[in-house]
């Protein structure tokens, strides 16, 4: 038969496995504690985000200040200034305006890269009035004197990135962006390589630069002698040597005389 007594109480001690006194309770507190402590983290977590201005996306085109190196990837850039000036192309007739943005650029890869397409044209835009970002037309680069298109590792580059102009064209300032190099496969390429970010508004940095208007060149100076010069005395007529007839000043004399007519004598008669 089975035993209708009622189950007896669980005993008051710790379950099995607990450990018993002092150092017991001690297990349960910290398992009580660790909980605790890592919802004071979160929450000091969220309290520093929430005064950095909370959880917010990075800027796709954070501002920065001319005269500051920017490294982008690829290169770092420091763009020095903008200016208007007149360019003559290797194919041009005569020379056209341009909007001049000069930089310094070095190259943070292992291999000489382009400063055209392909190279640091690809990672340079410029905001248009209507707001859309266009790559330059033409940059041009100066290495230890000497002109140059690609920018090797390490050897610094002054580079000018060049935007045609029109002829009535005058701004004030001029925005230029930097784009971001990222090295990566590409759509249809499995390789690697440093490919810039050309995603819609997506720029590493932007900064607006005044414009400086195009310099008018100055007409060379004639430089002064080194000593000064006399005026050469006139010179005189030679003299006739002695003995030799004058000029004579009038119209020359006729030396003939006219001789009168001679008249008939009488003859005597016989």
């Amino acid at each position: 038969m089975h035993s209708t007594a009622p189950v007896p109480p669980p005993p008051s001690g710790p379950p099995p496995g607990e450990p018993f006194g002092e150092g017991g309770d001690r297990a349960s507190a910290r398992r009580r504690l660790v909980p605790a402590a890592v919802v004071c983290a979160v929450a000091a977590v969220a309290a520093v985000t929430w005064v950095a201005g909370g959880f917010k996306e990075a800027p796709k085109q954070p501002v920065e200040r001319p005269g500051k190196a920017l490294n982008v990837g690829l290169f770092t850039v420091t763009v020095r200034d903008a200016r208007l000036g007149l360019v003559k192309g290797g194919f041009d007739a005569a020379p056209k305006r341009y909007l001049i943005v000069r930089m310094r650029v070095v190259n943070n890869g292992k291999e000489t890269e382009s400063l055209g397409n392909g190279g640091l044209t690809d990672g340079l835009a410029a905001r248009t009035k209507a707001g859309k970002w266009l790559e330059p037309d033409q940059v041009e680069g100066v290495a230890g004197g000497a002109k140059t298109d690609s920018v090797q590792p390490g050897l610094p580059v002054e580079a000018s990135a060049m935007w045609q102009a029109g002829p009535s064209d005058a701004p004030r300032r001029f925005t230029v962006g930097l784009r971001k190099w990222e090295y990566r496969t590409g759509f249809t390429d499995v390789s690697y390589n440093w490919l810039p970010d050309t995603e819609d508004g997506a720029l590493a940095a932007k900064m607006t630069l005044p414009v400086a208007a195009a310099a008018t060149p100055a007409a060379p100076a004639s430089s002064p002698a080194p000593f000064p010069t006399r005026a050469a005395p006139p010179t005189r007529a030679a003299r006739p040597p002695s003995g030799a007839a004058r000029p004579s000043s009038g119209a020359a004399r006729p030396t003939a005389r006219t001789t009168r007519p001679q008249r008939p004598r009488p003859t005597a008669s016989p």
